[in-house]
């Protein structure tokens, strides 16, 4: 039984590493990218009214789309589930602000450079006395399942770790009070707060956090013209622009 289940494994394993993965040419013969992301990431990826995507990462692929002659088919994931789908071969890139870590790398390829610059961050209720993951006297704390905030946490030996699927469900959780704080982005706390949510930022950035967009392993031509599709979004100002739109300040260069 333990021999047919490790054959079954490694079976499964070796299609996994062979599957034909998209490439420049077969993209612009279907005249679709298809771009797969969270949807439940604001203000980077989230449902708009009419049920599309909205956001800085949506826009950003529907721009890479459009330098690359082709319409954007954009995807709502769980964020867990991002990476298998790009090894299966379901999605063409992903903008779904993935930071590197060694296992992704190994999965994944990412492009040469972060899109944008950001950094962990404790956010917890407006009428908390909290500063620090200390001053939570260990009461639960909310991150997004398979994210590297949670990975965060689980380094640091954190023991009352709640996970949801994304950051829509932790904010409920917060004003529930079901959590005591949550582990995001700086980015995202301080436009949750610019939006009306009651909630302020703990202390400090706790680690700094760039996310690369990501696309399947042994996809070279689709890799460089997504490269080349960026480079030109950043120096005719596109980049820029979607930061300040969405995010209120320009994030996608390094802070000085």
């Amino acid at each position: 039984m333990l021999k047919s289940r490790l054959l079954l494994l490694s079976t499964l394993a070796l299609a996994a590493t062979s599957v034909a993965h998209a490439e420049l040419a077969d993209v612009r013969k279907r005249g679709e990218l298809r771009v797969v992301m969270s949807g439940e990431y604001p203000p980077f990826s989230q449902p708009a009214p009419d049920g599309s995507l909205t956001g800085f990462d949506a826009d950003v692929a529907r721009e890479i789309a459009k330098r690359l002659g082709v319409r954007a088919r954009l995807i709502k994931a769980e964020f867990p589930s991002i990476i298998a789908g790009l090894q299966a071969g379901q999605f063409d890139i992903a903008v779904a602000s993935q930071s590197k870590t060694p296992e992704r790398e190994r999965a994944v390829d990412f492009l040469s450079r972060p899109y944008y610059y950001d950094g962990l961050q404790l956010v917890v209720p407006a009428n908390s006395s909290a500063r620090s993951l200390a001053g939570l006297g260990g009461k639960p704390v909310a991150v997004a399942q398979g994210t590297v905030f949670e990975k965060f946490l689980r380094d640091r030996k954190y023991t009352n770790v709640v996970t949801y699927s994304g950051e829509q469900e932790i904010f409920l959780a917060l004003n529930a009070g079901r959590a005591a704080g949550m582990i995001t982005t700086r980015t995202v706390g301080s436009v949750a707060i610019k939006n009306g949510q009651k909630l302020k930022l703990a202390g400090p950035v706790l680690l700094q956090d760039n996310p690369y967009i990501t696309l399947g392993k042994n996809q070279p031509q689709l890799k460089a013209a997504v490269e080349k599709a960026m480079a030109s979004m950043r120096a005719d100002g596109t980049m820029k622009r979607l930061s300040l739109k969405y995010l209120g300040s320009d994030i996608t260069v390094p802070a000085k």
